[in-house]
């Protein structure tokens, strides 16, 4: 079935017939611009919030782009991982060396050591870091005691089902996380507010919920990138590959295309109107002209079926003709107009995997985009070390949250940990040495 395309400003992106690929070039002159103002509140019954960019669907079609984009998808996994590294232990910062590197104690608190080891600090850290690299913010629910002086659990909320509420009108803050299973079509019924935490000094907050007798509930904390100059929501750094994500899918639908519509990119056959009148003679279908051209239209298409498709590629085509008891010629003329696959022309995804990987923050070495002298042992794993040292900022991020839990819990005595994140190293063989591990 013939289908028009269109991009997000309505205009015509492609054309995919029954037989013909149209792809509008034009459209490149096109800049695409996500409007990532503020806009006005938006109402579901009593509440208000800000809605996730101008049409407040920026996670659900981040979704349907990651998904539909496998450089992206395992970019944005690959970076989690590498951030989340081999877990996160309980340390004590005792010194700097006249060099400048830290001496750290291990905390080796029972209590603590085991709740850094349960699975609901893996799903935290891992959900949550996959979220704020996919749409540049991540939301998490601290779920507190009856008595509300200790916080129970950490749980990473979907942000797909995030918004933020309506910012106070005299400090500017946000008080409030909103949730809803849908927002595209939410009902009051369907949203559950939390308190989201101050931004800006969160333990002072909770502090602050303990003693006015208000932590009885589940409260919200954002986990927000950044780089980004958007107020509520952060713009996720992929986002600037934009264009190369859509040349990156064009690719697949030009190679998907061209497999699947060979007979129509490479030969012109010809068959003479003696050859249908030979095994359809008009006279045998006399009145009934309808029923002889449907005849013709199927054989038609079952000789479409036999030439086109990847599995019929480069076949051989054997025909006969020259019958000496035919009045007219019958022969069949194919003529190959241009053999256009080949290894030399056929378009890759290459150097837009290679920007959409740049773009998602995670070296394209380390995706297997590898090129000149990176394609050794020893630059993979400088590579890898020099990921772990940018991962430094998004980690003190995701140990936010459980610093805040654990010296909320426990009070003074235990107001100088720190989280950190235990690192695998890669070491040649070539020295005897093994893989090695230590933490940062």
């Amino acid at each position: 079935m013939s289908k028009l395309k269109t991009d997000k400003n309505g205009y015509p992106d492609i054309y995919i017939g029954e037989k013909v690929l149209i792809n509008f070039t034009d459209i490149d002159a096109i800049p695409y611009n996500e409007d990532i103002s503020v806009v006005e509140p938006e109402s579901v019954g009593k509440y208000k919030y800000i809605p996730w960019y101008s049409d407040n669907t920026f996670p659900e079609t981040a979704i349907q782009i990651i998904d539909k984009t496998p450089v992206l998808k395992r970019a944005l996994i690959n970076k989690s991982k590498i951030t989340v590294a081999q877990g996160i232990y309980p340390t004590r910062l005792i010194e700097f060396s006249e060099n400048g590197n830290e001496k750290l104690e291990v905390v080796n608190d029972p209590e603590i050591v085991k709740l850094m080891q349960k699975y609901i600090i893996r799903r935290y850290l891992g959900n949550s870091a996959y979220d704020l690299y996919s749409f540049g913010n991540a939301f998490v629910k601290l779920i507190p005691n009856v008595t509300g002086d200790k916080i129970l659990k950490i749980l990473p909320i979907d942000a797909k089902h995030c918004r933020l509420g309506n910012p106070d009108k005299k400090t500017g803050k946000i008080n409030e996380l909103l949730i809803s299973p849908s927002w595209e079509d939410a009902e009051e019924k369907t949203i559950t507010s939390l308190i989201l935490l101050d931004e800006t000094d969160p333990m002072k907050h909770l502090k602050e919920l303990k003693e006015s007798n208000l932590l009885k509930a589940p409260i919200a904390m954002q986990l927000k990138g950044d780089f980004s100059s958007n107020d509520f929501y952060s713009m996720p750094p992929w986002y600037s590959a934009k264009q190369w994500i859509d040349i990156a899918e064009k690719v697949a639908k030009l190679s998907d295309a061209s497999m699947n519509n060979m007979l129509n990119i490479f030969i012109h056959l010809q068959i003479p109107y003696s050859y249908w009148e030979k095994k359809y003679p008009l006279d045998e279908f006399e009145g009934k002209r309808v029923e002889r051209n449907k005849k013709i239209q199927a054989d038609i298409a079952l000789l479409e079926e036999k030439l086109t498709g990847a599995e019929n590629a480069k076949k051989t085509l054997i025909t006969y003709f020259g019958d000496p008891e035919a009045d007219g010629n019958d022969e069949w003329k194919l003529q190959v107009i241009d053999n256009k696959i080949s290894n030399e022309n056929l378009v890759t995804s290459t150097a837009a995997d290679t920007q959409i990987a740049i773009a998602a923050g995670i070296m394209p070495d380390l995706l297997g985009l590898m090129y000149g002298n990176s394609k050794g042992g020893s630059m993979q794993r400088e590579l890898l070390l020099i990921q772990y040292a940018l991962s430094w900022l998004d980690r003190q991020m995701l140990a936010d949250p459980l610093e805040l839990m654990l010296k909320f819990n426990l009070g003074d005595s235990y107001s100088d940990i720190e989280l950190r994140f235990r690192n695998t190293f890669l070491t040649t063989l070539d020295s005897g040495k093994e893989t090695g591990t230590n933490i940062s």
